[in-house]
């Protein structure tokens, strides 16, 4: 014969909701999810051990970074093929790329009073950058400046931009201008 356990307390619904601090619908319909009650009739029991269950079903998880539930492409393919969507990825804007072309196109040192749209801020920010260098001084003590290759770098990705936009149809959207 096989030894008996003794029964645990046996709690009501109510009794059971009281000491887990639910409502007595809550710990009803928790029992019955997760088998963890007894039921007589109409009336629902609960166990010690169904009520120490219940409670750790209860518990909050540690909490972990939540895993992509969706496999993503990398961003970098997409991002290669549809590049000609967004602008260019260039150390310059549009006004700033109108003057590297016009400096593209001169032989000799301009200074900022030569070039259209060429403020002392652009020379400065071409110097700093490297897209141009300073070969002399004008009258007025500005630099003059002529372009280097890192300059020509920034017209070439504009050009591939521009030319890769043309495949779909687009215009260059400003970027082939020049500063006169």
């Amino acid at each position: 014969m096989e030894p008996t356990i003794p029964l645990d307390t046996i709690y009501t619904a109510d009794e059971a909701a009281e000491r887990l601090r639910l409502t007595n619908r809550g710990v009803i319909k928790l029992g019955k999810a997760y088998g963890l009650c007894s039921r007589v009739g109409r009336d629902y029991l609960f166990s010690e051990q169904d009520l120490l269950a219940l409670w750790e079903v209860m518990r909050e998880p540690a909490k972990q970074p939540k895993p992509p539930t969706v496999k993503v492409a990398p961003v970098g393919d997409w991002m290669k093929k549809n590049s000609w969507l967004f602008g260019p990825s260039l150390s310059v804007d549009r006004r700033e790329m109108a003057v590297l072309r016009f400096l593209s196109g001169q032989k000799a040192p301009r200074s900022r009073n030569q070039i259209k749209r060429a403020g002392p801020r652009t020379v400065e920010s071409f110097l700093k950058q490297g897209f141009a260098v300073e070969r002399a001084r004008d009258a007025q003590g500005d630099p003059m400046i002529v372009i280097t290759d890192e300059g020509r770098e920034q017209i070439a990705k504009a050009d591939r931009w521009i030319k890769e936009r043309a495949k779909h149809g687009r215009g260059s959207g400003g970027w082939d201008r020049l500063a006169k």
